[in-house]
């Protein structure tokens, strides 16, 4: 893999690489710290990986390493941080989305984040999970009905069924 094949793909998904981190790290500061430290690893082990059609979900299990190692590191409980609308232009939605996920459970809210807001897919978000297809499948659907009950009641997305 060259540098203009590895840079070109990470700039395709930074804000995807950025959210994954943030539903961990639950801190704009971290997941930056979090995605650099990621980049960082890719680029060093670009060697390891022998087919480029996997680079996303092979750099994105990178991060999410990097990330359960860092919090590993903290030995203590995480403060809970206010979701704000980032300077990447973030949609109301997402913001609205992101917001009410700060409150759940990691177990449900990463595969949340990797299936509804970076696109993989179920077999995609349950690998790189090391999860059982059918765990992603019923976290996913918990995660919903938390999230419908959440929005049972606002305005945010009346127009749109969750």
């Amino acid at each position: 893999m060259n540098e203009q094949f590895f840079t070109t793909e990470v700039k395709g998904m930074e804000r995807s690489l950025y959210r994954v981190a943030y539903s961990y790290m639950r801190s704009d500061e971290d997941a930056a710290d979090a995605v650099q430290d990621a980049l960082l690893k890719g680029w060093e082990k670009r060697g390891a990986l022998r087919e480029e059609q996997y680079f996303r979900t092979w750099l994105t299990r990178i991060l999410i390493n990097v990330c359960k190692a860092r919090l590993r590191k903290r030995h203590m409980e995480l403060p809970l941080t206010e979701a704000t609308a980032s300077s990447q232009g973030d949609s109301l939605h997402e913001f609205h989305l992101r917001d009410a996920m700060a409150d759940m459970d990691v177990k449900y809210r990463v595969p949340l984040t990797l299936f509804y807001l970076d696109g993989f897919s179920m077999k995609e978000t349950a690998r790189l999970l090391g999860l059982p297809e059918g765990t992603v499948k019923s976290r996913i659907s918990r995660a919903r009905d938390k999230l419908r009950d959440m929005f049972k009641d606002e305005e945010v997305f009346e127009d749109e069924a969750l």
